[in-house]
């Protein structure tokens, strides 16, 4: 069983709000080998109170609030006294180098853990991270800007020179994970009708929003990439990096590498893949998931 931490900006749901955190989370609910120990909240998508509650939320509707510990973290950047931020550097001292902690909202949480425990990082198995620019994110005729990264640029330089193994999925390589027309109808014809229901209620709004938005069918599953590439990290190319943005870089969400000697662990090297080499098996693994979770809320399970 891999030991994970889930660090992110959920806001599945709400009008306007991206869900791909929200489906990140079910991605990790849905997989047998997989023990997450706890969410941590960050603000990000929305405002901190919006994306705790959320979680809060989804946790009560899969009877798990007793059985995953769910905790607030930053509200903005700058902010590093948080029971988020406690747990963290708690975890990882009793857990040394077992713990896989997954941030795809701003690295206010992380670097928090950090200042506390200067410890943190190397106590940990490894990072991925969502986030991050390679060059200017392009969608249709809009440039879009980036967000995590940019939301606490001084946390993500400190975090991405952690040393310690760290994996990087920016925006760019993201955009290989369209949920369009077709994942749309895999959700209807799914086996799981309960979870479908969930998923399809849940993402509706979005689904047609950001169609509107950025002029294609459907949405991106910026998030949902991170946690697979925890899962299948072989359908992603390999590209070891040293990392060398700077916290001005940073405040547009730049990735700045060079070429790297160095080995993982060591501090600025990151692994940082420019594509996804399999994108049936990255959707056959998320949607496999999906299936195998049970749902507990009595609305949903009329849709079986």
């Amino acid at each position: 069983m891999k030991k994970v931490i889930l660090d992110c900006d959920n806001s599945m749901g709400l009008e306007k709000k991206d869900v791909d955190d929200g489906l990140a989370f079910l991605f990790l609910l849905g997989r047998e080998d997989i023990d997450l120990m706890a969410v941590t909240s960050v603000f990000g998508n929305s405002n901190l109170e919006d994306t705790f509650n959320t979680t809060e939320k989804m946790l009560n509707d899969f009877k798990l609030k007793d059985k995953i510990k769910h905790l607030k973290g930053a509200a903005k950047a700058g902010d590093y006294k948080t029971e988020a931020a406690d747990y963290l550097v708690k975890a990882a001292s009793e857990n040394k180098n077992e713990i896989t902690l997954i941030a795809i909202g701003p690295l206010t949480n992380l670097y928090a853990a950090w200042e506390i425990d200067n410890d943190f990082f190397k106590n940990l198995k490894e990072i991925i991270i969502m986030g991050g620019i390679t060059e200017p994110l392009q969608i249709g005729n809009k440039t879009i800007d980036e967000l995590n990264l940019s939301s606490d640029p001084k946390a993500a330089e400190k975090v991405l020179k952690a040393e310690v193994p760290v994996a990087l999925m920016s925006s760019n390589l993201c955009l290989a994970a369209r949920f369009g027309e077709k994942s749309w109808r895999r959700v209807n014809r799914s086996k799981n009708k309960a979870v479908r229901a969930y998923i399809k209620h849940k993402i509706n709004h979005w689904y047609q929003y950001s169609s509107e938005m950025i002029g294609l069918t459907g949405f991106y599953m910026w998030d949902v990439v991170a946690v697979v590439y925890m899962i299948a990290p072989e359908i992603f190319p390999y590209n070891k990096r040293k990392f060398v943005s700077s916290v001005e870089d940073l405040k547009n969400g730049m990735i700045k590498t060079e070429k790297a000697e160095g080995m993982l662990q060591d501090e600025a090297v990151i692994n940082l893949p420019s594509t996804i080499l399999d994108t049936k098996r990255f959707k056959d693994l998320v949607f496999s998931a999906w299936d195998k979770i049970e749902i507990e809320t009595e609305s949903y399970k009329d849709a079986e």
